[in-house]
């Protein structure tokens, strides 16, 4: 979430949003703890760089310094507990009054016609204009292997490197896929034969690989734990929870499962002879990361355990090149990397919701909001299996909090990276539409 610099400078109203009056805080060895809400909990996973639980004035971005830390009443040069809190919610205020776009609005500054690219047969500034005009930040397309556009706007640097937020679960079906490939798992074994604490309880103990990747292994979401800090040790909590539901029963989205599935391949690994020394991110830049160039930061909980939900952070042409590997179906260049078919699992729909298969998103399905739902029906009501006519069938995407998404069609020969700060004005198919047909949807 982006709320840190170009939303909170843009505005005119900022300073006096910022200097409302508050109180002096105790003093630090007898201030009360102070629970974060959910939007300074992200402000942490985004910029607390030394994980301590604080915002420091260097960790924030150079443009905003000055201005945000007008929220440091005690003047210790951090923002924590209340302050961060109080930061927080005025910048998401602002943003609220200041950024946020109807969807009227955004058709109004879409031109009558565009004309397609000659070589690729896109509409891509019909797509660009529409990405902008939905808080994007960055586009970034390839056809056939081919990098042909990219377009940067809202203030973001195309160097940055995006949290992708939730856009980070689909690396977790690829890690799974290469795992099988290994023999290190199965897809259907029981993950308390691993994770031993799950074998006396009579619902853990039915929880498999593939219930855990498609989010119906029944254990609840535990966001306010899990996004935030306060929890060192996340992989701990998870396999520390009880089932919500019977498992393979109902889909429902969080990041408790990832984090499970974390703390099984965390043993996997360790209790291999190949792969003993290696997490979950050294695993995956060992098997594909490395092969394909991609450099990109994946963050940790104060544990040290890599973040299976939310935690990569990369910029949209590295974040491509993960796209590109998966519209290959395992193979660069000429090296077959990870099995085509094995990588396909991740595409079949679950039982538990048709719009989603392993760790992502399948063509119709909506997922409005990475971080918090999304379902088996595509922003306009339609079902998973009613996409319209002129979409891909094959399409899959990745999809993260703020609208972040990664598309992918091999049909298409696409992979499409876009990076926002949104909530509510992009819609997948009316995007796809302008791109594909250069008209809304």
């Amino acid at each position: 979430m982006r709320v840190l610099t170009a939303l909170i400078i843009a505005s005119l109203s900022l300073a006096s949003v910022l200097a409302q009056d508050a109180k002096p805080a105790e003093p630090a060895d007898e201030a009360p703890e102070v629970e974060l809400t959910e939007d300074a909990q992200l402000i942490l996973e985004k910029l607390d760089k030394n994980d301590d639980g604080k915002i420091s004035e260097s960790e924030l971005p150079q443009r905003g310094r000055k201005l945000y830390m007008r929220f440091d009443t005690d003047g210790d040069g951090v923002l924590s507990g209340d302050e961060l809190n109080k930061a927080a919610n005025a910048a998401a205020d602002l943003k609220s009054k200041a950024v946020k776009r109807t969807k009227d609005k955004v058709a109004s500054g879409m031109k009558e016609n565009y004309e397609p690219d000659e070589a690729s047969g896109l509409y891509l500034d019909a797509a660009r204009d529409y990405n902008r005009l939905t808080n994007g930040e960055a586009l970034y397309v390839m056809k056939d292997g081919k990098f042909i556009y990219e377009g940067y706007d809202n203030g973001y640097d195309k160097a940055e490197e995006h949290q992708l937020a939730s856009g980070t679960k689909s690396y977790n079906g690829i890690i799974a896929a290469c795992a099988v490939e290994d023999e290190l798992i199965e897809w259907d074994e029981l993950v308390c034969n691993t994770v031993t604490e799950w074998k006396d309880d009579p619902r853990l103990s039915k929880i498999t690989v593939r219930m855990l990747l498609s989010l119906c292994a029944g254990l609840p979401p535990e966001q306010d734990a899990l996004q935030g800090f306060q929890t060192q040790n996340k992989y701990e909590y998870a396999i520390g929870l009880k089932c919500k539901y019977e498992p393979g029963k109902k889909f429902e989205y969080g990041p408790a499962q990832y984090f499970a599935w974390g703390e099984f391949m965390r043993r996997k690994l360790a209790n291999s002879e190949s792969f003993k020394d290696m997490n979950l991110t050294d695993y995956f830049m060992h098997r594909i990361g490395d092969a394909i160039g991609i450099k990109q930061t994946w963050r940790t909980d104060r544990a040290g355990n890599p973040a299976t939900p939310h935690g990569v952070f990369v910029t949209a042409g590295e974040w491509a090149k993960f796209g590109e590997f998966v519209r290959m179906g395992g193979k660069v260049g000429d090296k077959q990397l990870l099995k085509t078919e094995l990588m396909d699992e991740c595409f079949k729909p679950s039982p538990c919701n048709a719009g989603y298969g392993l760790t992502w998103w399948l063509a119709g399905s909506d997922s409005s909001d990475g971080d918090t739902g999304g379902g088996a029906k595509d922003a306009q009501g339609r079902s998973a299996g009613e996409t319209p006519k002129w979409m891909p069938s094959d399409l899959v995407f990745a999809a993260g909090k703020g609208t972040q998404r990664l598309f992918i069609s091999r049909k298409l020969g696409l992979t499409i990276v876009r990076f926002a700060d949104d909530k509510d004005t992009f819609d997948n198919n009316e995007f796809l539409s302008w791109l594909l047909r250069g008209k809304a949807n």
